[in-house]
């Protein structure tokens, strides 16, 4: 779950952006109430506000409970680069998918993200890797096949 909060953080929505623009709404919405405004409008931006904040909870709730369900993550997962593509081994089997699978790349302070497309995605810790250099020398690799996508913040 670490590993998905890191992503939706990248891609600017993770849970401080979340609760950041719930924060705004109901900010937004107590000036209306001060200002007297008449009408259902600033009840709107409070529900609004709301649904910022369940939008969280319930896709941190609905993802541990796909990613406790899956078999492959019940034992040590193993990928392979090659000129091909990636290699994945687990105890689902044995995968080899093209490069040309994958969107592109990207880069947290502890993880390594191949994304196949908006949900979809591979996770490689970066302490899998025994030096710093041989991270640095497979995130070269990559950027050799895939594009680096780039931070989206707020």
């Amino acid at each position: 779950m670490r590993a998905c909060g890191e992503l939706w953080a990248y891609r600017a929505l993770g849970r401080a952006g979340n609760y950041g623009l719930a924060g705004v709404v109901m900010l937004c919405a107590g000036f209306l109430f001060w200002q007297g405004v008449p009408g259902p409008f600033a009840l709107l931006l409070v529900a609004g506000a709301l649904v910022f904040v369940a939008m969280d909870l319930l896709r941190d709730r609905l993802w541990r409970r796909h990613f406790r369900a899956l078999r492959k993550y019940k034992a040590p997962i193993t990928a392979t680069v090659a000129t091909a593509g990636v290699g994945v081994s687990s105890l689902e089997g044995d995968h080899q998918q093209p490069w040309k699978l994958f969107l592109g790349f990207a880069r947290t302070e502890s993880f390594l993200f191949l994304l196949v497309d908006q949900r979809q995605f591979s996770v490689i810790p970066l302490d899998a890797f025994e030096a710093s250099e041989a991270a640095a020398a497979f995130e070269t690799v990559l950027s050799r096949h895939l594009r680096r996508l780039p931070r989206r913040f707020l």
